[in-house]
Formats: C-alpha cells, structure tokens, sequence
C-alpha cells in the first residue's frame, strides 16, 4: 500500500495533507470475488453494503444498507461494552424511501439465525441482496417504523463493472471504503407502496475490524453527479487521535476511478432537529439548495443541488452516537426482532 501527499501553494508555511491509501478488495479482506457477502467480519466488527438512487424526474429516491455488525444499533452497541459481541448476531437491512407518498423507514435488527452468507447472496431475515458480473438484486421484505407498514418489491442495479480498488480510512489497515460501483443505474418496482422508477444509482460498501466509535470521532462524506461530467465522491473522515484522513475522487462514464484535488470546506447549515454539523465537500461555492433526508441525534443525510451537480451528502457524529441519551431513543427507530429465515 502506498501513503499520498497533496501539499497546497500559495500558503505560509507551505502545509501537506495526507489522504486516503488504498488496495484491492482481496488485500484489503473486502471480498476475493464478487461483492464479498460471504466474507467473516470480526466480533466487534463491521461490514456493510451501501445503495443510494434518485429517480430520473428527481421526484423519489432511496437508500438501502445491509449490515453485518449493524454499526449503529443500541443492542450491539451494549452487547460490545459488555463482551465480545459477535457481528452475526446483530445484523439488519435498513431500507428508506423517500418521495410523494411513499416516504417509508425500516430497520429491524434480527439475530444469527436469521443471516445467510454465499459468495453472490446475502440474506437478512425475510430480505436478501444477488449479486452478478452486472448488477445486484435486491428483494425486500420489512415492515416500516414507526407505523409498521409492509415495505416489499425488488429494486434492481446494474452497471458496467466494479473498481478493484478500495481506501484505507484509518491508515492502520482495520476501516476500509469500497466505491464499487460509483455510476449506476436503478430499477425500483415495489408492490408495497405501490412504486415504479428509474434513475441513476450508486453502491460501495465499508468494513471494520473494531468497533466504528473506536476510531472516529466524526466523518463526512458525498458523491455527485453531472452532466457528462462522470461522478465525483468526496470523503473526510476525523479519527479519535486526532488526526483526519481525506480522499476525493472522480469517476468517469465507466466507472474508472481517479484521484483528484480536493475541493474547500463548507459548512452547510446544521440539521434542523438536532443540529449536526454538515460540512461538505461540493467543489462548487455558489447558491445551494439542500433538501434534508435524515435528520438523527447522531447523523445527517441529505440531498443537496449546487448550479450543475445534485449530491447525496452523509454527516455523522460518532461522539454523539455514544452519549447515554441517544442510545436510549434508538431503539424506538430500530427494534429487534427474534426468528430466522423465510425458506424459499
């Protein structure tokens, strides 16, 4: 693995940064073939599978995360203070949609009987990801917080290849980011709610051989898309020693990934519930408008259009994940259910 440098001009002393370094996926421990499903994650660990899309009349959007180790659980989070937890005994597939009446939540954390790990399957209780040379399938079947509506349909991605290339978050070899498929394209078709769209998608995955609290204290991340300007992903990640990690990347129509400068800070106003910070990186530094998605004690998702690029932005704030009270009010969005498997 290699360290890179980007040293700045124009500044007093001359400053040196260091970003991101990076691997394979099969060095790294992400995956030997395919997306990795079947790969072990460590107890206290991590592993998770990302899909972001938004639909080509720019009037629906999703997100899909399955999780091995599910980082931001409040059982797990208590089961690893009070012993090694195991990643396989916390495990969900969180699912929201957003768009005109059919905005829906789910995340029901499930236990070990209710995972199946095959080289291009992954299955969570009654729910489950396929993966090809091509593209991923994903058949959803969960019911929605806080009202329990039934969430099913099959959302399909597709895309010309994946990078074989993944970024070492913590420059210790024990956090790493996968952007396997920057541009993509989504086919939602959802019986429940009553849904059918298109649009441009994204997938990458991340992994963790410790607990995430660990070792960040904060991160920011987003990925936007243009007009014949590929994809462009920015990520600042600040680890508990202080120090901070940063990468930023463009991706052209094959998805081909290329490192490049990284664009100034801004700081995007706070989310309006709970007031976490939302820095970005937008390589733009006019006008915004930024509609917001999630709005957590700990966390911030939103979907924000610059002058020529629209971006899926993620604020996340680990020192407030861990606090006492909001480990309390986590369970009312994320319950836990026991039980394994549908046959078929």
């Amino acid at each position: 693995m290699t360290r890179y440098a980007t040293r700045w001009l124009g500044a007093t002393p001359m400053s040196e940064t260091t970003v991101m370094a990076s691997s394979t996926p099969a060095l790294a421990g992400m995956a030997a073939a395919g997306l990795g499903f079947d790969r072990a994650v460590n107890a206290g660990g991590y592993r998770w599978w990302y899909v972001d899309g938004f639909s080509d009349c720019g009037g629906f959007g999703l997100t899909v995360i399955a999780f091995i180790g599910s980082v931001f659980s409040p059982y797990y989070f208590r089961s690893r203070r009070r012993t090694q937890a195991r990643a396989e005994d916390h495990v969900s597939l969180n699912v929201i949609l957003y768009g005109r009446g059919s905005n829906r939540w789910c995340m029901t954390e499930r236990g070990s009987a209710s995972l199946l790990q095959e080289a291009n399957r992954l299955e969570i209780g009654p729910s489950r990801m396929c993966s090809s040379d091509s593209g991923l399938v994903i058949d959803v079947r969960e019911r929605a917080t806080p009202l329990g509506q039934s969430v099913a349909g099959r959302i399909s991605l597709s895309h010309e290849g994946i990078s074989d290339e993944c970024f070492d978050l913590d420059d210790q070899g024990g956090h790493w980011w996968w952007p396997i498929a920057p541009q993509a394209r989504i086919e939602v078709e959802m019986a429940q709610p009553d849904l059918r769209w298109s649009g441009g998608a994204y997938l990458d995955s991340n992994a963790g051989s410790t607990p995430i609290e660990n070792a960040f204290t904060s991160w920011n991340w987003c990925r936007g898309h243009a007009m014949n300007r590929g994809c462009e992903i920015h990520y600042d990640a600040q680890l508990r020693d202080g120090s901070e990690k940063r990468l930023s990347l463009r991706s052209d129509d094959r998805g081909r990934l290329m490192r490049t400068e990284t664009p100034g800070l801004r700081q995007l106003p706070k989310g309006p519930i709970w007031r976490v910070a939302r820095p970005a990186r937008l390589g733009a530094t006019g006008p915004c408008r930024i509609q917001t998605l999630e709005d957590t004690p700990f966390y911030t998702r939103s979907r924000i259009e610059t002058e020529n690029s629209q971006f899926m932005h993620e604020s996340l704030d680990l020192r407030r994940f861990s606090k006492s009270w909001v480990q309390w009010l986590l369970p009312f969005r994320m319950p836990r259910v026991a039980g394994g498997r549908l046959a078929g």
